[in-house]
């Protein structure tokens, strides 16, 4: 029985990547052209938070990119991603500094304050973050042009 639950929860886990592939997808269309750019949200008050998201390496069938977030009430969030290309999944894989593979050497269920799942978590916000940011995103630019 042990070893279905753990394939739920894998597939669950794929899923939130390839949902997250998409979303992201939707979010940069052309990601060759440009290899950073910024945008705002509005959060809580009047006050547009910036984000910043820029392409840290490519190679040929993945992609690794870095997003910095700073929220009024919260320190800067910083999140590292790949991109699956041919899988056609996005994983994050670098949390506020803390690289993934590093949760499943601790022995401890909340060692350092982590959880068994604290991968899935992970995913889990950056699908609501990405969510978010194609809702709410803004550009930073004046685009309207003069009357005169």
């Amino acid at each position: 029985m042990e070893n279905k639950e753990k394939y739920i929860e894998l597939k669950e886990f794929h899923f939130f990547c390839e949902k997250n592939y998409l979303l992201f997808s939707k979010l940069i269309s052309n990601f060759e052209k440009e290899k950073s750019f910024s945008f705002g949200i509005p959060l809580g008050s009047l006050k547009v938070n910036k984000v910043f998201i820029s392409l840290s390496r490519v190679s040929k069938f993945t992609s690794d990119i870095k997003i910095s977030f700073s929220a009024e009430l919260s320190k800067k969030i910083e999140i590292e991603i790949r991109l699956y290309h041919e899988a056609k999944m996005c994983e994050v894989i670098r949390f506020q500094g803390f690289h993934q593979s590093l949760v499943s050497i601790f022995p401890s269920q909340k060692k350092f304050g982590f959880t068994k799942d604290e991968k899935f978590q992970w995913n889990s916000f950056l699908n609501k973050f990405l969510t978010v940011c194609i809702e709410s995103g803004r550009s930073l630019e004046n685009h309207i042009p003069s009357r005169i």
